[in-house]
């Protein structure tokens, strides 16, 4: 049985051309994007391949390519808490739950109250969409809706938030737990301007919605201690996901179990605090790139990061070196035409600096920065001062000092070497400049030090430390992911073809088979991207960008009791996502299961009111049942919001 779709209803400026009265299989696949990793991504059409591929052979035996795979045991107790290590050191851990990292993450109940509401609630407009924050004693409540020109309610869907992320410093946006499986809100309090706005990257794709997974890179360095199922790389938690919220002790000492034993043992004798004894990590006593480490971690972010085989983002310990656990792929600080740094990691800013490159490596973060203690605002210039001066005392400022003291500058060594702009990759936010500039840069300047174009390369060389076949497995990835970010057609090919090569060491592999399985997907090469996804599957049945990608590819192809199944598990992990509601409707309908198809499509519209053609669907499919009215409704639903969302639209002359 197939059902005919009868609208002609689409997004506002879709690229995507709506085929008259298509069919429910081609009328699903716009329903959600198909292989939804790839976002609007441009089909490139390849020649089609008439039999799926057989997996390439392998050239080494995978058991000795892969790096041993940590023990998971994310309960193990080596873990004690910020409150243990308290007790011992009172006066730093005082200080250090003043600073920024230790108020990282807090329930929203326990939050300090930064954020403007205006009595219970505030609102705020943006991309023909309004947005509620209330506050229910305890509670926070985040709703998106939507009115017609009369007034009168189109949609509206509220959710209560419960993690608050974010000091506040800056800016603070929310989480949604389901259950151990988290969402965004699109909604952010920025506390610079004070107002209420969409969440960072929202503006340029506000269909997100509620619909943005928190990965695990977002918990590993927003959070003290998170406790994942598996193997820690599938970002889903357990139900209560913290045992620690803002960064803790732990995360730059290493965890405390056996120092805090050893101390508490009654034949610990004062004075026995040798480094080897101490059986704890201080930051200070490390050397070179283990130092750097600890702050690298999450401060140093690149181009693209890549977790290395058989890695998570739980799996660094404080001691080691970022590289054991990610490979960074970075490309040089860029400048924009007003002589601002274009936001990369402050890290490589530093690195790029004529104060780092002159001190022999021994410039590191706590150069400047305390990592115990925040200074208060009044105290920032004299701080940062004095950090200056302790190598820069034979070399001070060659401004007279009258000069140096008048606003706004006041002295601060900042405010003309790291100036802030509003450079950062969070609106309404500045970020300071961390190349350590002596002078700003003139526009000849500019044009001079641009390096847009370079080609990024491995962060300090670690590819020579890496097994070949490793190095070629990262690029393959950060290529793939590059190729997504910039929709192009040479990157594709070339991204495929890497991914390929990369296979042939380990078709074993989930990350690649699950990438090239998801680019011939987008380039229409439907057995190779089945063979590829299910390839994926065979290893990690769970894996659910495969699953999710499998099933969208099996309705294209028609093969819908594969694709049932493939929903159908993907439900079983992930059941807040609305976008795979609509395909899987499609089957159920396609299959004769009219009834089941539109009560999943109504389960789809509750997670997300948005969808355009699911609810277009929904009429259709109300209508075949008979029931005019409610296919009514969705239709008059339908058409009020295609008509705010295009009225919304800026028009161009």
């Amino acid at each position: 049985m197939t059902v005919q779709d009868g609208s002609d209803h689409s997004e506002p400026h879709s690229s995507e051309e709506p085929a008259a009265k298509p069919s429910v299989l081609g009328a699903a696949v716009g329903v959600a994007i198909l292989c939804l990793l790839v976002g609007g991504f441009v089909y490139l059409l390849m020649p089609r391949h008439e039999r799926p591929p057989q997996p390439p052979k392998q050239t080494e035996d995978p058991q000795d390519l892969a790096m041993p795979k940590p023990q998971r045991d994310w309960h193990s107790g080596e873990y004690v808490g910020s409150q243990t290590c308290a007790e011992c050191h009172p006066e730093i851990a005082e200080a250090y739950a003043q600073h920024p990292m230790a108020n990282t993450l807090a329930p929203v109940a326990d939050a300090s109250p930064i954020e403007l509401v205006e009595g219970d609630s505030t609102e705020f407009e943006s991309h023909g969409r309004r947005y509620r924050v209330q506050r229910d004693g305890d509670r926070m409540i985040h709703t998106e809706f939507m009115t017609d020109a009369d007034g009168e309610l189109v949609y509206e869907q509220s959710e209560e938030v419960d993690y608050a992320v974010g000091s506040g410093e800056n800016a603070r946006t929310y989480m949604i737990n389901y259950g151990g499986v988290m969402f965004e809100s699109p909604i952010t309090w920025y506390t610079e301007k004070g107002i209420w706005d969409l969440s960072p990257g929202y503006h340029d794709n506000p269909a997100q919605r509620f619909n943005r997974r928190i990965l695990d890179g977002c918990v590993q360095c927003h959070s003290g201690h998170s406790i994942p199922t598996g193997d820690g790389t599938s970002a889903r938690f357990e139900e209560q996901p913290f045992t620690e919220l803002g960064i803790s002790c732990e995360r730059c000492h290493g965890p405390g179990k056996r120092h805090v034993e050893k101390f508490q043992a009654d034949d610990w004798e004062a004075g026995d605090k040798s480094a080897e004894d101490m059986l704890i990590v201080n930051p200070s006593r490390l050397e070179g790139r283990l130092a750097d480490s600890v702050c690298y971690q999450c401060h140093m972010g690149g181009k693209h990061r890549v977790l290395r085989k058989g890695k998570s983002y739980h799996d660094f310990r404080p001691g080691m070196a970022t590289e054991d656990i990610w490979t960074v792929l970075v490309s040089p600080t860029q400048v924009s035409a007003d002589g601002n740094a274009e936001f990369l990691s402050h890290v490589e800013q530093m690195e790029s600096s004529a104060c780092f490159r002159g001190s022999d490596g021994q410039m590191r973060c706590t150069t400047c920065h305390d990592p115990h203690r925040s200074p208060k605002p009044e105290e920032r210039a004299a701080f940062y001062r004095q950090r200056c001066n302790s190598c820069h005392s034979d070399r001070g400022c060659s401004l007279p000092i009258e000069e140096r003291e008048q606003p706004p500058a006041l002295n601060s060594c900042a405010h003309c070497h790291l100036p802030s702009s509003g450079s950062s990759d969070i609106p309404h936010t500045s970020a300071s400049d961390h190349r350590i500039l002596r002078k700003p840069p003139t526009k000849r300047d500019v044009a001079q030090d641009s390096n847009r174009g370079v080609a990024w390369t491995i962060f300090d060389g670690s590819d020579q430390r890496m097994p070949q076949w490793e190095v070629q497995r990262t690029k393959a990835l950060a290529l793939a992911e590059q190729a997504m970010q910039e929709s192009d057609q040479r990157l594709t090919i070339q991204a495929i073809a890497a991914l390929e090569e990369a296979l042939r060491h380990d078709p074993h592999d989930v990350e690649l088979s699950s990438s090239l399985g998801v680019f011939y997907c987008i380039t229409r090469n439907d057995a190779k991207a089945m063979s590829w996804l299910e390839a994926a599957l065979q290893v990690d049945p769970h894996h659910e960008l495969s699953l999710k990608n499998h099933g969208m590819m099996a309705l294209q192809t028609g093969m819908l009791d594969k694709g049932q199944r493939s929903f159908e598990s993907y439900l079983e992990v992930n059941q807040w996502d609305g976008t795979i509601f609509g395909p899987y409707a499609a089957i159920l309908a396609n299959t004769g299961h009219l009834q089941d198809a539109v009560k999943v499509a109504e389960r789809g519209l509750r997670l997300d009111p948005t969808q355009l053609k699911l609810r277009g669907f929904a009429a259709q499919l109300y209508a075949r049942l008979g029931d005019q009215e409610k296919s009514l409704q969705h239709r008059e639903i339908l058409q009020k919001i295609q008509k705010h969302l295009s009225d919304a639209e800026p028009k161009v002359d």
